[in-house]
């Protein structure tokens, strides 16, 4: 009876085997519209439905690229990712060539994840649709107010540095060993929430440092709504941010009502309204804020996390680094904060920061949407495709960089071989569409690291620490070290 019932299974399984190998055949026969063009770019759409999706988000970004590029063309390739045929732009001439052509052929588009997780990107569906695309690419009412200008940043930039030094001294002092990775994303948390929400209370928002986690890791996954997948985690958090903001625009509403004066982003968004002249739903409200601190936490935490991991491993870039700092800090009068002037002055510092965000990009690359039919390089790409740019084919490129896997802050003084060459360095991405917050990265990372080497220097306890994660570097251990205090 068992071998009857294990014939007949086996039979099944063959039957549905051979069934699947079919369809998928027929799917991949089948004659697509791509096939009118006679000059798409070189490469391979993969597996049917799926593309080469896993091998995007799972393999290491550097491999994905490196070695499509060996195998079809240094400037371009074909793939199909995250459910989108893709054409991968490569070196500093395709980061131009995207960068220069912002809304002529190009214009913004998040991947599905990042729709299904932020629910109001998914204008189709949205009562009350994004409003229309600036040339920036961004919502023109959040770029609008200038929360990232030099002079808006220049006024937060106290409140960086003294939210730096309180945590500094909460969580370091008196202590040999920390784990600086989880104190750089929950400073980096601390400093996003006042400045886009307004909120002096750390802990409120800092115990959803592992929410905040699970979704900028849901922004570029499958889309399985399951337990257990990065998408059902991210979606999970996602849900609970969105209702834990929601409250806060409620209590920020009703502080507004009574009179209070609010300069932060959130009140900003509170009061906007939409093209038709309505207000913004408080879902929709928070979901735009969510996405602006998921922007502004990861990719500066990552950062953060990074430099003190190169420079603890570098007495010589620590020494450095440090008497640029303690020049500033020794100019200033007792409890006096940092300055615009201050931060310009940190110019080697910033050549560290430079190198690590080169060999750990925070960043790997955004998409776009094409508009309209071109041609790049002899290739045609179709009206509907979307493009990539990505870090990944300068950076670590011999080309463009000498000796890459050197840890060289030299690199961007420009006194040995010159700066690096135009478009193969570009952390924050180019043109018109460069992040808008740049220079609010730039100065988080540089008033927390000002504060460190004021008191401490430090031991990386595991140089070899694994990394883990490919769209998102994460330090294994947490990143362990060792403190040395020097006051």
């Amino acid at each position: 009876m068992d071998q009857i019932f294990l014939a007949s299974f086996l039979s099944f399984a063959a039957i549905l085997l051979t069934f699947s190998l079919s369809f998928f055949a027929l799917i991949r026969t089948k004659k697509s519209p791509d096939s009118n063009y006679n000059s798409l770019p070189p490469g391979s759409f993969g597996w049917p439905i799926i593309g080469e999706t896993i091998a995007f988000l799972f393999g290491k970004p550097e491999k994905f690229v490196g070695e499509r590029m060996k195998k079809y063309s240094s400037d371009i390739f074909k793939t199909k990712i995250l459910g989108e045929k893709t054409a991968v732009f490569c070196g500093p001439n395709g980061h131009k060539f995207i960068f220069s052509n912002e809304q002529k052929l190009f214009t913004s588009f998040r991947p599905h994840p990042i729709q299904k997780l932020f629910r109001s990107y998914q204008t189709t569906k949205s009562p009350h649709p994004l409003p229309p695309q600036t040339p920036n690419g961004e919502a023109k009412f959040i770029r609008q107010p200038g929360f990232f200008k030099p002079e808006a940043l220049a006024r937060f930039l106290g409140k960086m540095d003294s939210i730096s030094q309180q945590y500094i001294h909460k969580h370091l002092v008196g202590k040999d060993e920390i784990k600086a990775y989880p104190l750089a994303k929950n400073v980096t948390l601390t400093i996003s929430c006042r400045f886009f929400l307004g909120i002096d209370n750390p802990e409120r928002i800092s115990r959803f440092v592992d929410k905040f986690d699970d979704i900028t890791l849901g922004m570029h996954s499958i889309i399985m709504n399951i337990p257990g997948t990065i998408f059902y985690r991210a979606n999970k958090a996602a849900a609970a941010v969105r209702k834990e903001l929601v409250n806060v625009i409620k209590e920020k509403k009703m502080a507004m009502k009574n009179g209070a004066i609010m300069q932060d982003l959130l009140s900003h968004l509170i009061v906007a309204t939409d093209p038709t002249g309505k207000s913004l739903p408080e879902n929709e409200i928070a979901d735009k804020i969510m996405g602006l601190i998921v922007a502004g936490y990861s990719t500066v935490a990552t950062a953060i996390a990074f430099v003190i991991k190169y420079v603890g491993e570098r007495p010589e870039i620590y020494h450095r680094i440090r008497a640029e700092q303690m020049e500033i800090a020794e100019a200033k009068k007792a409890g006096e904060l940092l300055e615009w002037e201050d931060m310009q002055k940190m110019k080697y510092s910033w050549n560290v920061i430079c190198e690590t965000m080169r060999l750990n990009p925070p960043l790997q690359g955004t998409f776009r949407e094409v508009l309209t039919d071109f041609t790049y390089a002899g290739y045609t790409i179709p009206k509907g495709w979307k493009v990539y740019w990505t870090v990944s084919s300068t950076n670590m490129n011999p080309k463009y960089f000498k000796d890459p896997e050197k840890f060289d802050p030299s690199r961007y003084d420009g006194i040995e071989e010159g700066p690096p060459l135009p478009y193969t360095f570009v952390p924050f991405g180019g043109g018109p569409r460069m992040c808008p917050g740049k220079e609010y990265a730039r100065l988080t990372i540089l008033a927390f690291l000002h504060n460190l080497v004021k008191l401490y220097k430090w031991e990386v306890l595991f140089p070899n620490e694994k990394v883990i994660g490919d769209m998102m570097p994460t330090p294994e251990k947490g990143l362990p070290i060792r403190l040395l205090h020097l006051l």
